[in-house]
Formats: structure tokens, sequence, C-alpha cells
């Protein structure tokens, strides 16, 4: 058995089999990143809340 660790961030991954052949393995958080930025926080509101328009007052006074 050998172990595999992430490319990107060493991070252990697991072990598998001395004969076989990974190439450029990624941990879940390398190979899925969570969006940066401004993106992030409407994927968080967007995963809690299924109308994250209502948390946003409109421009006129209503709400949709």
């Amino acid at each position: 058995m050998k172990s595999i660790h992430c490319c990107k961030c060493d991070k252990f991954i697991g072990e598998v089999d001395y004969d076989a052949v990974v190439t450029l393995p990624k941990c879940g958080r390398c190979a899925n990143p969570l969006p940066e930025g401004e993106d992030k926080v409407l994927y968080i509101v967007s995963k809690y809340n299924k109308k994250p328009q209502s948390l946003v007052p409109s421009l006129n006074g209503t709400t949709a």
C-alpha cells in the first residue's frame, strides 16, 4: 500500500495498492472549491434560504 496526497495542498487522501497509477490526485476541497469573494455570499445565502431576494430590500419599497 502507498499513501496518496493531494497534488495542490499535500493533504492525505487515502491509500492504494502499490502497483496502482495515480496522476495528479486532488482532495475534495481542491477538486471543487467554494466560490470566492462575492459569489461565496450568494452561495451561502441560497443554501440556507430558498428565496434569497427576500433578504434584500427592493428599491421601490415593495417585496417581490
